[in-house]
């Protein structure tokens, strides 16, 4: 129920590698037969793949902080909820931030020297980096990551059947927006420089590749994800971009950077099995706001319920001789508006 495709695969993962499940990593059941091969290869590798995962999660959910659909995760859990029961634009955002997760944690471990089977980037000089400043250091091993990151998560999608046209459809469109993910951590990368010298001089830098933040690769995602295309699948069984009425911008091809969907978004308001929705009942809203995060909108008309809450804090602090500080506590009273 929680999980189709990918997620799956990473909640497992992170349960096992957590002490809570004593079966070995790559015999648990969200793996599929292709990423259990692959596991066993690299179970050293399996670690970076859930502090991947989870460092996208956190992403997507500060990104979408205030929304209806705000990544929101089973406690139960830990990971996403089940979004992917629906081919949405939300599901697209969510299958490129994990993937560029794990190419981002793989590439960073291959630098901090983690993993058995890479080093540091070994990438050629760029050509905007002056020629008197030194190309070396150690840089983040995107390449390393990137193939890694394909290899694992999309064997998945690869192993669906063909001759079920949805599947087929669908499948295209996971592996669509995991290569979006990827290619926009890898176009994103920065050399980084160091001075060195006496005395704080700079008399000579050297540089490095240097992957973006998730921060940074959160936010062209999201932006992405509010240009995101919708495809179907044709009778050659490929993926085809559907004409948007509502855009002034007529595309006709997607770039490789673009996230493509195939169904409508719910409107997150309810709880829902079917669809895969948590709805917004339990929220705290902000009253009085016109964005996503206000009652009026995150609450879907439904009303909500004011609560008075009691917080404790040190406060009146002050300096004695010698040598400590003393506080009084002090009461603060806030009230917080809840979701009906």
């Amino acid at each position: 129920y929680i999980f189709i495709g990918f997620r799956s695969t990473v909640a497992q993962l992170s349960t096992a590698l957590a002490g809570h499940n004593v079966k070995p990593i790559c015999e648990l059941p969200g793996l599929s037969p292709g990423q259990a091969q692959v596991c066993e290869l690299f179970k050293d590798h399996m670690p970076a793949v859930s502090i991947g995962a989870q460092n996208a999660i956190q992403e997507c959910q500060r990104q979408f902080t205030g929304h209806r659909w705000n990544c929101s995760t089973h406690y139960s859990t830990g990971m996403l909820g089940p979004i992917h029961k629906m081919a949405t634009r939300e599901a697209a955002f969510t299958y490129a931030i994990l993937s560029a997760g794990v190419t981002h944690e793989i590439g960073r471990r291959c630098k901090q020297g983690l993993l058995t089977s890479c080093g540091c980037s070994d990438e050629i000089k760029p050509k905007n980096v002056p020629n008197d400043w030194s190309w070396g250091g150690c840089g983040d091993n995107v390449e390393y990551g990137y193939k890694f990151s394909r290899d694992f998560i999309d064997i998945r999608e690869k192993e669906h059947d063909p001759k079920r046209n949805h599947d087929n459809g669908r499948s295209l469109m996971n592996r669509r927006n995991n290569e979006a993910g990827r290619k926009i951590l890898k176009r994103h990368r920065k050399p980084k420089c160091k001075c060195h010298g006496v005395s704080g001089a700079c008399n000579m830098k050297t540089c490095w590749m240097q992957l973006p933040s998730m921060e940074q690769v959160g936010k062209i995602l999201r932006n992405k994800y509010d240009k995101a295309i919708r495809v179907q699948i044709n009778d050659r069984g490929n993926l085809q971009l559907l004409a948007d009425e509502t855009s002034k911008e007529r595309k006709t091809r997607a770039l490789p950077t673009d996230l493509v969907f195939m169904d409508d978004s719910p409107d997150y308001c309810r709880f829902d099995r079917h669809s895969g929705t948590l709805g917004t009942e339990g929220r705290v809203c902000k009253r009085g706001s016109s964005g996503a995060e206000g009652c009026d909108s995150l609450c879907c008309g439904r009303g909500y319920n004011t609560y008075t809450q009691e917080v404790k804090s040190k406060c009146n602090c002050k300096f004695e001789w010698c040598c400590k500080v003393v506080c009084q506590t002090c009461n603060n009273v806030t009230q917080v508006d809840i979701c009906k």
